[in-house]
Parts: structure tokens; C-alpha cells; sequence
């Protein structure tokens, strides 16, 4: 009862760098349902049959993909949302078209890496086959005319690189050139929702700190249980959660957590689950880039010649990413929910060059949304580390 009316007492009243905002963070809705996964836990605990953990997979995550080198081949990464095409609300008037422009823009790139990849290291696809998905990307699916012809630039300026070895590019070549012209104009015609960065980013801070500390008793039951009681105890938290809410902050203690770090099969299916209900919360970003990450590490792998299935992936950014719309469309105020949106429609799919020099960026992206399991707590300074006005990285 404590913890409820404390959750109450917060949402109304959200207090960063000095401001007050009213706001409802949350829509409250029930959490979802994990019983089949605490079936298939027990089933793993009496089974001694051979192929325990292949079963296990198959049972907890039926749609996860097989170990491929997958190019985006075709436009069926596109959201159609002619609900808010004509709507008054500009951001949900301009979300068709930034979700599409934002995925066309990594879908490119990430055929491009696997060029690359193949012309500086190991052959992944042939390069007729990179360069014929990479034409099937049809720009058309942009309904904006500047926004479309910009597409439609970028990816002539790639396919134009691919037809010469990197070693034949001139020194005044910036690839990443090419992915900024596009980007900058998404960023330039989306809806702009705050005015102020600095105190944008302190509120959003008291948001995730809000949203986060829903589930502290609940966590805590896990810290107590022993080594052979804590995945159970998990399970059984998750599924008596009250809310929605309380089962996503609880979620991410759990994921953000050293002891942990043996469980991200569980993590993976909870988080698919979680995801697959529809519903919201300002937490989804962290949710979707955090499973992603994991997913990537527990199955297929952190080598920049991993199979990297960019195409799950964002089956799963486009749920969130309409959840955070229908929070829009009910809340039309509720810039944090912009915010969340913004930053999953914005963020690059999962690359296999960047800040990781030794692999994909799947372990930086897990050592940023999960500071507490590989820096310890008291190592984490928080301090604005969950706002980024550039929306996406690099």
C-alpha cells in the first residue's frame, strides 16, 4: 500500500531543476502475461532430456530468427499510419514519415556495412546480392518530397561507393557524409516538442528516476534470494506486478543487475513478452535498446561477422514505437512520451562498426543501458546520462 500511494504521490508532481510539471507519467495498464514462460521455467527444471536448451529457446522466443547474414531486401520495414497522417497534432502528423525516413536511413546502412565488410576483412554476401537489396529500398515510401529526395540521394551516393573498392575511394570520401546529409534533414523537419535543452534533459532525468523506481521492494526480494532461488523469485515478481509500470522498472533492475548476467535468456523472452503486449511506458526505450543488445549477445553474437538480425529487431521498435503514439494520441501534452518515441524511431540499428572496435556495437550499447551490471553501482554517475539531444548515435 505504501509503494502505491509513493507511485501516486510522484506521478502527479515532477520536480527537476527547479520546476514543478502536473503530469500522469503512466497509463497503468495491467501487466502482461508471463505464464507461459514460468511454465517452460518449470519444464526446464524436471527436463533431462537431451537438447534442454535448444527446446527451451524454442518454447520462450518461437520467433527468434536463425543465424543468417541478413540484408534488408525489401520495403516491409514500413509503418503506414494513415490515422494520424491529417492529424492536428503535428508530432503524430510527421511520425509516419520520421519512423520511415529514420529505418530507410540504417536499413541502408546497414547493407552498406556488410559491403564493407566483405571489401576490408571477410566476404559476408556477395556483392550482387548487397547491391540489388540495396536498391529494392524504395524511397517512395516517404511521403514528404525533400525528405524523399534526400533518400533517394543517399542511397544513390552508397550504391555509387559500392561499385569501387575502398582502396579506389578519394581521401575526400566521408561515407558517414552521405548518412548525415539524410539524417540531418530528418532531424530538421521533425517536430521540434521542447524549447529548452538543458531543462528538457532534467526533467526527463526525474522521468526515468520516477519510472525506474517503481519496483524497489519487488527487486529487492531478489537480491535476497539465493543463487538457486533468484531466477524463480524473479519470474514469480514479475508476474504479480500491479501494473504495467511496476513491470517494466522491474524489469530493467533486473537486466541493469551483476547478478544477472547468467539469466539474459530469461531477460530476452521477458522483455519479448513485455514488448508484444503494446502498451507504453517511458521506460521502452530502455526496454527495446537494452533487449536488443541482450539478444544480440546471447544468440548470435558480438564479432562484426555476427548475423545481425536487424529486421527482429525493429519488429520489435515498431510496437513500441506505436505504443508511444497511442500515449501521444490519449495524452497530446505528454512530451516525455515524444521524447521516448523520438529516441526509438531515431536510433540506428544495431551496427557492426562504431564505438567497438573488437565487435558489434551490441556490448557498448549494453554497457551504456546497463552501467550497474558491468560498472558496479557505485561507479555510476547518472547525472544526464539518459538524455541525448542528438537522438540517435553513431
Amino acid at each position: 500500500m505504501k509503494n502505491v500511494l509513493w507511485m501516486m504521490f510522484l506521478t502527479l508532481t515532477i520536480v527537476g531543476c527547479g520546476e514543478k510539471e502536473q503530469l500522469d507519467l503512466f497509463d497503468y495498464d495491467s501487466p502482461v502475461d508471463l505464464s507461459e514462460i514460468r511454465q517452460a521455467y518449470n519444464w526446464y527444471q524436471t527436463y533431462e532430456g537431451e537438447g534442454k536448451d535448444s527446446i527451451l529457446y524454442t518454447m520462450i522466443l518461437p520467433d527468434l530468427p536463425d543465424y543468417d547474414f541478413y540484408l534488408s531486401k525489401n520495403t516491409s520495414f514500413v509503418l503506414f499510419l494513415p490515422e494520424y497522417l491529417h492529424s492536428t497534432h503535428q508530432f503524430l502528423a510527421k511520425a509516419e514519415d520520421f519512423y520511415n525516413s529514420n529505418v530507410f536511413a540504417w536499413n541502408v546502412w546497414s547493407n552498406y556495412e556488410i559491403w564493407y565488410r566483405g571489401h576490408t576483412a571477410d566476404l559476408l554476401c556477395n556483392d550482387a546480392d548487397v547491391k540489388e537489396s540495396t536498391m529494392s529500398l524504395s524511397a517512395e515510401v516517404i511521403q514528404n518530397e525533400e525528405l524523399r529526395q534526400a533518400a533517394q540521394n543517399y542511397k544513390d551516393s552508397i550504391l555509387m561507393l559500392m561499385n569501387l573498392p575502398p582502396k579506389r575511394w578519394q581521401d575526400n570520401v566521408g561515407v558517414t557524409d552521405f548518412l548525415f546529409s539524410f539524417t540531418d534533414a530528418i532531424e530538421n523537419a521533425r517536430y521540434k516538442f521542447y524549447e529548452d535543452k538543458d531543462s528538457f534533459a532534467c526533467s526527463w532525468d526525474s522521468v526515468i528516476n520516477i519510472a525506474e523506481g517503481l519496483a524497489r521492494d519487488k527487486f529487492q526480494h531478489y537480491l535476497d534470494a539465493s543463487e538457486d532461488e533468484q531466477l524463480e523469485v524473479i519470474l514469480t515478481e514479475l508476474s504479480n506486478c500491479s501494473t504495467f509500470d511496476e513491470q517494466s522498472a522491474l524489469w530493467r533492475k533486473w537486466s541493469n543487475c551483476a547478478r544477472s548476467v547468467m539469466e539474459d535468456e530469461w531477460i530476452v523472452a521477458v522483455g519479448s513478452a513485455m514488448m508484444q503486449g503494446h502498451h507504453y511506458s517511458p521506460l521502452l526505450t530502455h526496454i527495446w535498446i537494452t533487449w536488443r543488445a541482450l539478444c544480440q549477445e546471447t544468440f548470435y553474437g558480438m564479432s562484426r561477422d555476427s548475423s545481425i538480425p536487424n529486421d527482429y529487431y525493429n519488429k520489435y521498435r515498431r510496437i513500441c514505437y506505436q505504443a508511444c503514439l497511442k500515449r501521444i494520441e490519449h495524452h497530446p501534452d505528454d512530451i516525455y512520451a515524444m521524447y521516448c518515441a523520438t529516441c526509438i524511431g531515431g536510433q540506428v540499428n544495431l551496427n557492426r562498426f562504431g564505438q567497438n572496435y573488437y565487435g558489434n556495437e551490441a556490448m557498448v550499447e549494453a554497457a551504456m543501458m546497463l552501467p550497474e551490471r558491468y560498472f558496479g553501482e557505485d561507479e555510476v554517475d547518472d547525472e544526464g546520462d539518459d538524455f541525448d539531444d542528438s537522438v540517435v548515435s553513431y
